[in-house]
């Protein structure tokens, strides 16, 4: 057993992909204290700043090596950075960092899953000897803790400040610290993976009701080949078009100035200067729209009526006194001089002015019209649109207007046209956050260099680190991709696939419902599933007066059952009479099914608590089966302090003792949608050592890329996309050594195109 950790400098590890980045300046092997490696030495210590590239060549065929036995810290980011050098790893045998997370999930709160925090944790490591590790009785010592020195004031006195000069520096000028400090590194690593291995060999390891081994069976089974898939994949990397996303972020930018311009233009009707102001500035916000309010936590301070704000002189004004316009500029801003209310507050006690907050004020109005309206932004598409003699839009009021998705803001402006202009003037506000958000977290870092590599395959570092072993994603998080319906500059359209090669993408239908159902056994909700039809929909038009928006020509659904050949109403009846429906049916059976209550529902649908208990009784009436098990895992948590996936994964909880009301709701929560999400990480992750194994798919040419919660993304040659598509729907639907567990089946969809887009 042979334990590698490395140093690297020229790499900023939040920001960069160690793929094509990065550059190793030493290393260590250690194998324990009955190694030798001469001299009487168990650990080696080799200099590759110095000794350059060919001293690291040298090691070649030991990590080349499938027979040597290696494990790792993070084996993830070492693996990159070692195979940028051109050597390919091989013999990876275990990464402590995933032992350690499927020991205990639960760590965040005991210092994390860092080398230094779980070396030293004396519920990590094992008290007795072992006769592979030396007797160190320290865990890994900060680099800051040994080479931090405080930063000297001007004055010569040392000041609180703590630096520490770079890696090859200390490598050079501090150089006996600096071998024990790395060195200490892998043999740390080594006891932490005895440590590991024992606690996990001595938790069974329960399937199905029945022993299948210990934990440490079943890493060795699943996690040890995910986890060299999952660095696989990482290598792979998906191609972005560049092109693209400079065009669209040239589109969004000017949508956004349109929105903000909207916004300012209506707003300045209220307040002269809010033509001038800055939207992205939640302090402005708050000034225009609380101006005068008082402070929730200290009934003594209140916000000032009107405020003077420093801004861009972007319209460059010359002020007074002055000869040419100067950077900046002073507005004043004061209240819009309505009343509005919202229940929602910043830590400090101000009325916060969030997304959501603007949001409730300007409802669900339709924002399709922001970029036809005409400069005074009072146009709304409940106005019929005319032109006047100048060829500006102008409107109508029609005399029945549909107020129901309007916000607060219509009331609180007078209702009519001002209530109406508001609502959409808000809107546009909304939207200027919603592409800022599309900007800064997909348009600009999807074009960086720091993620991407010398081929221009953007590699994102995907990780087991959620308390539910859902996969998570950084540099960039593509985890985080809008929703399709939100996607509005067609962000997915951006990855491609090579030249000659296609896309196929893959995911499951309801997988944690159909998961809840398995686990819960219920009925009602199995049938739904056999039926063949979509629970999501069925729900929307028989579960709840909620979502009794369904007007008299929509009620045909409610007598419809599939056909012969039919899994689906008409395709025009489903498009124009669900889709709300769906959606608010959706969040509806995920909120209910993961234990919220009437009156958490009550605040988050905006209902009265009578209707919400009404509604969280008319969903469990038929349910009784979720019910029952989510007591069961209430108890099961309370108890044991645990629960347990589909596969036996466990997560820990804290004692309930002494937890308060709060504390207490979070475990009975955490309690009810680990087992389902938990579940479903464990069938998303069955299918794809399914698929990555999969002689034909390997013999095609095809390889998986990423995944995404419940879909899985491959890239291959189109000559064989359809055949390969139909063993990638076959692996997902027998995820289990070629069988499906569950009660009932899992439904897959599969496209193949060009674009990630094109093949949703």
């Amino acid at each position: 057993m042979h334990v590698i950790r490395r140093q690297v400098a020229n790499i900023d590890v939040k920001q960069e992909t160690p793929v094509d980045h990065g550059e190793i300046i030493c290393f260590s092997i250690y194998s324990g204290s009955q190694a030798d490696f001469g001299s009487g030495k168990s650990c080696i210590w080799v200099d590759v700043l110095d000794g350059g590239r060919s001293v690291l060549l040298e090691f070649a065929p030991f990590f080349e090596d499938p027979s040597i036995k290696k494990v790792w810290h993070n084996y993830s980011f070492d693996s990159h950075v070692i195979e940028n050098y051109g050597i390919k790893l091989s013999g990876f045998h275990a990464d402590t960092m995933h032992l350690a997370r499927l020991f205990d999930s639960s760590r965040r709160a005991d210092g994390g899953y860092s080398l230094e925090a779980l070396s030293s944790d004396s519920r990590i490591i094992c008290s007795e000897q072992s006769p592979t590790v030396d007797d160190f009785n320290m865990g890994k010592i900060s680099i800051k803790t040994i080479f931090g020195k405080k930063k000297v004031k001007k004055d010569g006195c040392e000041g609180k400040l703590i630096t520490i000069a770079p890696m090859e520096v200390l490598q050079r000028e501090e150089r006996v610290p600096w071998i024990c400090y790395s060195a200490l590194d892998s043999i740390s690593t080594l006891k932490l993976f005895v440590s590991l291995k024992k606690k996990l060999q001595a938790k069974a390891w329960n399937l199905d009701g029945e022993t299948a081994g210990t934990m440490y069976d079943f890493y060795e089974k699943y996690w040890r080949p995910f986890g060299f898939l999952l660095v696989k994949m990482e290598s792979e990397g998906m191609l972005v078009d560049r092109a693209y996303l400079s065009e669209v972020e040239k589109l969004a930018i000017s949508e956004q100035k349109i929105a903000a311009d909207r916004f300012r233009n209506w707003a300045s009707k209220y307040c002269q200067d809010a033509k001038y102001m800055n939207v992205g500035s939640d302090t402005q916000l708050r000034q225009l729209f609380f101006g005068g309010t008082t402070n929730r936590k200290d009934l003594n301070e209140s916000l000032d009526v009107s405020k003077t704000f420093k801004v861009l002189n972007t319209e460059n004004v010359i002020e007074e006194g002055k000869k040419t316009p100067s950077k900046y500029r002073n507005i004043t801003l004061h209240s819009l001089g309505v009343d509005m209310q919202t229940d929602k507050y910043t830590a400090s006690g101000w009325p916060s002015v969030s997304g959501d907050v603007l949001k409730s004020f300007a409802g669900k109005v339709s924002t399709e019209h922001i970029y036809l309206m005409g400069d005074n932004g009072e146009v709304s598409p409940d106005h019929t649109l005319q032109d006047n003699e100048g060829g500006e839009a102008t409107s109508v009021v029609s005399d029945k207007i549909d107020t129901s998705a309007y916000g607060t803001a219509y009331e609180a402006f007078g209702g009519q046209d001002e209530g109406m202009e508001a609502c959409h003037a808000i809107a546009a506000l909304c939207e200027v956050c919603s592409i800022d958000s599309l900007i800064s977290n997909f348009i600009l870092p999807l074009q960086g260099d720091h993620i991407s590599g010398k081929s221009q395959r953007i590699h994102c570092s995907l990780n087991i680190n959620t308390e539910t072993g859902r996969l998570s994603a950084r540099r960039p998080n593509l985890q985080n991709q809008p929703a399709l319906e939100k996607d509005r500059y067609k962000i997915r359209q951006a990855f491609i696939a090579d030249p000659g090669n296609s896309l196929i993408v893959a995911d499951y239908g309801q997988l944690e419902l159909r998961i809840l159902a398995h686990l819960a056994n219920c009925r009602s909700m199995l049938d739904a599933f056999k039926a063949g039809g979509d629970f999501h929909s069925r729900t929307a038009m028989n579960m709840y007066d909620h979502v009794r928006a369904a007007v008299e020509e929509k009620k045909v659904l409610l007598e419809w059952s599939p056909q012969p050949g039919e899994d689906k109403p008409p395709v025009p009846l489903l498009k124009d009479a669900f889709a709300s429906e769906r959606r608010k049916a959706k969040m509806l059976n995920f909120s209910i099914a993961y234990g919220k209550t009437a009156h958490g529902l009550s605040r988050d649908w905006k209902v009265s608590l009578k209707e919400a208990k009404e509604t969280v009784e008319l969903w469990y009436k038929e349910r009784q089966e979720v019910l029952n098990w989510q007591k069961e895992r209430k108890y099961e948590a309370k108890t044991f302090g645990c629960v347990h996936t589909l596969l036996g994964r466990a997560r820990r909880f804290p004692s309930t003792s002494n937890a308060s009301n709060a504390q207490k709701g979070h475990i009975e929560r955490a309690a009810i949608n680990t087992p389902v999400q938990g579940s479903a990480a464990d069938v998303a992750m069955c299918a794809m050592l399914e698929i990555d194994k999969n002689p034909d798919l390997k013999k095609l040419g095809w390889r998986l890329l990423l995944q995404v919660h419940d879909e899985v993304i491959l890239e291959g040659p189109t000559e064989s996309a359809e055949i390969a598509k139909a063993i990638v729907v076959k692996c997902m639907s027998e995820p289990f050594d070629g069988r499906n567990i569950l009660n009932v089946d899992l439904a897959v969809d599969a496209k193949y195109a060009q674009s990630w887009y094109a093949a949703k």
